[in-house]
């Protein structure tokens, strides 16, 4: 057992027979219960270890089990073993082999050693042809009864009579076992449900009269399924029974009985007693075989003899060697004993000097026998002092009562404590305990001394503040502090609670405190749930309303928390008046309800103007936009094309109706920035580019009213980080509102330049001025100059408005010099600049009117003016239009043709915009057609609802032809 550093107990060693056996050449050991081989097989091929595991097999019980190490398996003769704990690696034997074990021959390479028996010439020989009695039964049974099979719980084939192989047919593949494998197609079926019914019940099972064919002849099968357990091996098996009945030989055979040749006859019998002979051969082969089966089985049970005397031999000397164990065994206990004892002095005296304690161990004779270094400066110990009684030392405490308690634990073995005091002052707890010995003998005692100065000044410092906290509980009249027992009785009545209760002391002093509770709180045991919450919880806070001595009501904030002394258990209600505080509270709670309700109505209310805003938007904007499809047309229409007049007419009406346009966006727009609706959409632009585009939009403005437009400094891009269509919209206000004051053959001029991090533009008019007075309110809300010399050209005030808040939403800064009246004015411009840099120039290149010709167009609008006038401007530029004025007939006219681009208005009746694109998406036919949504609807919030409807691109009205092909290049592109 050195393997596993441990020793095996006596008991255990004289139960168990040791000795050397070589499991490869040795013969192998018979009827055992259990065999245990752990981390041996691991070692070996897997040719070894089947052969160790046929060894092991044939040395089990037919029940016995196998017990292997954790990394090794029986899988290689899974037909001998069955897993019971695979995880455990515990096998039992398979009850199908337990019958059919076999003598497991040695390795061939190796030596036989003497033990393995005398040679096989020595066994006597037995008789040729002799049969016990038990065969001659059996083939007496075989040959007279039915075929039968007997089989495992699993079907495998265990052992058959010579008759049952008529009944079986080897197939192709690998061989099996398996009697449902083997049976006759023609039996399979009924043999399943027998055995199946047997396993089930339990019992037998029999199916009569089953037909089967073998060869051409027809035959009746009766099977019978018989479980059968053998009680000696406790092997299950199944016997099958298989009773033909006799029937014709083949179809059709001669029924005259005609006689057959007798040379025939002859040579049938002599071929009968031929397999006759044959057969009794076989079955004496047999019957030789088992008994050298059985000589063998004697030969492995003398060579266990034989081993179990060199067994006994070797006792003598493992007693010897037991007995020696023993002593050294004892040794080694005597050794863990002292070794044990040492610990234990060690750790009692670390213990001892450690804990600080002053501890004298005295005998029954009050003579020291032990003491700490904490008992030295109390009772003035010297090393030499040990074995001299304790009261003949002088100490320093005030404790006459010394012996006294030493001797009562002497005499009635009883612990004894008690504070003493020491001439310095200190305090100490003095604890005398008998001292019992290993055998329960009272041998001395124990004196402790436990400093306790610092605990006992902490207690007279506790009942100071106690006393202290009492008195202020009793003169303050800012608290309410009522002290009731367990039932609510009231024991302490303060200033506080007299104030706020009105309530005198000896009112109250051994009334209920429930008095101070409305009534309605009494009624649901209000106050009794309070006392019962602090009681459970420690603490109950509430607030409430409570009834005063004079029957008003006063609001308190409080807690009744438990109180536990040594001589008092109850409750303190601690509760403050917050009657003012709740009213103000109440007062605040109506004030916020009130702006909330007002800041709701605000909201509706700004709610409903930007609806309104929106609708007049729509409602403006339609007609604009007739006018200015019309404008489009008589520029464009070929009997006008060279008359001077019609086109200066229809420049006047374009700009009319893009100033009027301006002033409707330039109205929303500074309505959603004073209300926080508008939201910039920053990026990199040039603003250098975009005053081009402004300046070139206002050239035919400027030549109608004889105004020269000059610009410098914006040869070269100048990068902000700003929203591209504010800042158009900033310059266009003051480069229009300069124009619109400037005089016939005057000059607006307009430089591009940095101030530091800024990009600003300067607006220089030579026109009408601005008054020094009115200079400051130049940014305002419909703020205009009385007297203006040129309100003919229409405005609000608001342009530039809108102007200042949207230079300030982008960081920038907006002023307005002017040297007075008819000098003109100057506006500078500034935005915060962008690095060049980072700013990749995109070419948006020019619309194209070409894209319109033969486009397939549909039309959709409400208004039959707008309607007609637009599809007459679209067929002007080569387009093929068809124009509807209702949504459900724009889906019939797709349905039945096809269009390349449908251009739709948003505000139709009975079906609107939005419903249409929706309509044109769900079709897969038009789900990817082009779309553009033509509305008076130009919030921002209205595009997004465009597109996020289906359409390719959102125009305002009103729409110009240049804005309209633009678009139509983006979607088709």
């Amino acid at each position: 057992m050195s393997y596993f550093n441990g020793l095996l107990d006596k008991q255990l060693r004289e139960k168990v027979l040791f000795a050397t056996h070589n499991i490869l050449r040795d013969p192998p050991f018979s009827r055992l219960d259990m065999v245990s081989c752990r981390n041996l097989l691991i070692y070996m091929d897997r040719s070894i270890q089947r052969q160790v595991l046929q060894t092991f097999h044939f040395a089990l019980q037919p029940a016995g089990y196998l017990f292997l190490g954790s990394s090794e398996s029986a899988e290689v003769a899974d037909e001998l073993f069955v897993a019971v704990d695979k995880k455990h690696r515990l096998y039992r034997v398979r009850s199908s082999t337990a019958l059919a074990r076999s003598v497991p021959q040695p390795i061939a390479s190796m030596p036989r050693t003497a033990s393995a028996g005398p040679p096989a010439e020595a066994e006597s020989p037995r008789r040729p042809g002799s049969l016990s009695l038990a065969v001659l039964h059996q083939r007496a049974v075989e040959h007279h009864a039915p075929p039968s099979v007997i089989i495992d719980r699993d079907g495998e084939i265990l052992h058959m009579t010579d008759e049952a192989g008529r009944f079986l047919r080897y197939v192709g593949g690998e061989p099996s076992h398996n009697l449902l494998k083997l049976v006759h197609p023609d039996l399979r079926l009924e043999l399943r449900a027998a055995l199946s019914k047997a396993a089930m019940s339990g019992g037998n099972a029999d199916v009569d009269r089953v037909r089967f064919m073998r060869g051409e002849t027809a035959y009746l099968v009766d099977i019978s399924v018989r479980p059968y357990r053998d009680d000696t091996s406790g092997t299950d098996v199944v016997l099958v029974l298989f009773d033909e009945t006799p029937g014709d030989t083949r179809p059709g055979a001669d029924e005259s009985g005609d006689p057959r040749d007798p040379t025939l006859v002859q040579i049938e019998e002599e071929l009968h007693r031929t397999k006759e002979q044959l057969q009794t051969t076989i079955e004496q082969s047999n019957v030789s075989t088992e008994e050298l089966k059985a000589s063998n089985e004697e030969l492995q049970s003398i060579n266990e003899e034989l081993r179990s005397a060199t067994e006994e031999l070797g006792t003598g000397k493992e007693e010897l060697q037991s007995v020696n164990e023993e002593l050294i065994a004892v040794n080694s206990e005597l050794q863990d004993k002292v070794e044990e004892t040492d610990k234990a002095n060690d750790d009692l005296r670390n213990l001892i000097a450690s804990t600080g304690i002053a501890t004298v161990f005295v005998d029954r004779g009050m003579r020291i026998k032990r003491y700490t270094s904490a008992a030295v400066g109390l009772f003035n110990i010297i090393a030499s002092d040990i074995g001299r009684p304790l009261l003949d030392l002088t100490h320093r405490l005030d404790y006459p009562e010394l012996a006294d308690d030493v001797s009562a634990a002497f005499d009635d073995l009883k612990p004894t404590q008690r504070e003493v005091s020491a001439r310095d002052g200190a305090w100490y707890v003095a604890r005398v305990m008998p001292y019992r010995t290993g055998d329960d003998r009272i041998d001395g005692a124990v004196l402790t001394l436990v400093d306790v100065s610092a605990r006992r000044s902490a207690e007279q410092a506790a009942h100071a503040s106690e006393e202290r906290l009492k008195l202020a509980a009793q003169s303050t009249d800012d608290y309410a502090i009522v002290v009731q027992d367990l039932e609510g009785v009231v024991v302490s009545w303060n200033k506080g609670a007299e104030r706020v209760f009105g309530f005198r002391e000896d009112e109250m002093i051994g009334k209920s405190a429930d008095l101070i509770y409305t009534a309605a709180d009494r009624s649901e045991g209000v106050p009794a749930a309070e006392r019962r919450r602090a009681g459970d919880e420690g603490r109950a806070e509430d607030e409430r309303w409570h009834t005063r001595r004079d029957g008003r009501r006063v609001y308190c904030s409080g807690v009744t928390t438990l109180i536990r002394t040594d001589d008092f258990r109850g409750f303190a209600k601690i509760a403050r008046d917050v009657t003012e505080k709740r009213s103000a509270e109440g007062m605040a709670r109506a004030q916020l309800n009130f702006e909330r309700t007002v800041r709701a109505q605000a909201e509706a209310a700004n709610r409903l103007k930007d609806e309104f805003f929106a609708v007049l938007s729509h409602e403006l904007k339609n007609p604009l936009n007739l006018i200015h499809v019309k404008a489009e047309l008589l520029t464009r229409a070929y009997e006008c094309r060279d008359i001077p007049l019609v086109q200066s007419a229809a420049d006047a009406i374009r700009r009319s109706v893009i100033g009027q346009s301006k002033i409707i966006d330039d109205l929303l727009d500074l309505s959603r920035v004073r209300t926080g609706k508008l939201a910039l959409q920053v990026a990199p632009v040039d603003i250098a580019a975009v005053l081009h585009t402004v300046v070139e939009a206002s050239a035919i403005d400027a030549r109608a009213n004889d105004i020269t437009l000059t610009v410098t400094g914006a040869d070269k891009p100048a990068m902000i980080e700003a929203d591209p269509v504010r800042v158009e919209q900033i310059l266009w206000n003051l480069v229009r509102n300069a124009i619109k004051f400037s005089f016939p053959g005057g000059e607006v001029s307009l430089a591009l330049a940095c101030d530091g991090n800024f990009a600003c533009v300067d607006v220089i008019d030579r026109g009408q001025g601005i008054a020094p007075d009115f200079l400051p309110k130049i940014f305002d809300m419909f703020s205009q100059a009385e007297g203006a010399g040129r309100r003919d050209q229409g405005g609000l005030g608001i342009g530039l408005s809108l102007v200042k808040q949207l230079t300030e939403m982008h960081g920038g800064r907006i002023e307005a010099r002017s040297e007075g009246v008819g000098h003109g004015a100057h506006f500078r411009l500034c935005l915060p600049e962008r690095p060049s840099s980072t700013f990749t120039p995109v070419n948006a290149g020019a619309s194209d009117p070409a894209i319109l010709k033969d486009l397939r167009v549909l039309l959709v609008d409400d208004s039959l003016d707008a309607l007609d006038a637009f599809r007459t401007l679209l067929e002007l530029e080569g387009a093929k239009v068809s124009a509807v004025s209702r949504a459900r007939a724009a889906l019939n006219e797709i349905a039945a043709n096809e269009f390349d681009l449908v251009l739709s208005d948003i505000g139709m009746p009975e079906m609107s915009g939005y419903e249409l694109i929706a309509e044109l998406r769900k079709a897969p036919r038009t789900a990817k057609i082009a779309a553009i949504a033509l509305t008076g609807f130009g919030r921002p919030q209205d595009e997004a609802q465009a597109l996020q409807a289906g359409f390719n691109a959102h125009l305002g009205k009103p729409v110009s032809l240049d804005s309209l092909i633009a678009a139509v290049q983006r979607v088709l592109a």
